[in-house]
């Protein structure tokens, strides 16, 4: 099923609730590897992008604000907010190491 488009913005930054920090280090190479950057804060992550990178919101419009995230190359995030009003940045899976792949998911 085909959702039609929001609109789309230009995005320097976005604020991602913290995550596990045995996961900042490939997260970091993730976003390296595509132009972006990490800054990591005590209660915070911050996801800083190259120009270009553009935010479009999903549809269809549910109780949590959605976005895709798609940096110059083609690489995309996703990102939610949730309940609590945090946001939530979002990885592939298969984008991380193996043994991130097997710990948080991906089976043998």
């Amino acid at each position: 099923m085909q959702f039609p488009e929001g609109p789309k913005e230009e995005v320097k930054t976005t604020l991602s609730a913290k995550f596990f920090d045995e996961l900042i280090d490939p997260i970091r190479q993730i976003l390296e590897k595509h132009g972006a950057t990490l800054e990591v804060c005590s209660d915070a992550r911050i996801l800083h992008f190259p120009a270009g990178t553009m935010k479009q919101v999903l549809y269809p419009i549910t109780q949590l604000d959605r976005y895709t995230i798609t940096l110059p190359d083609g690489y995309e995030l996703s990102e939610s907010t949730s309940f609590s009003g945090k946001n939530i940045v979002m990885f592939a899976l298969d984008d991380f190491p193996e043994w991130v792949q097997r710990k948080y998911g991906k089976k043998e």
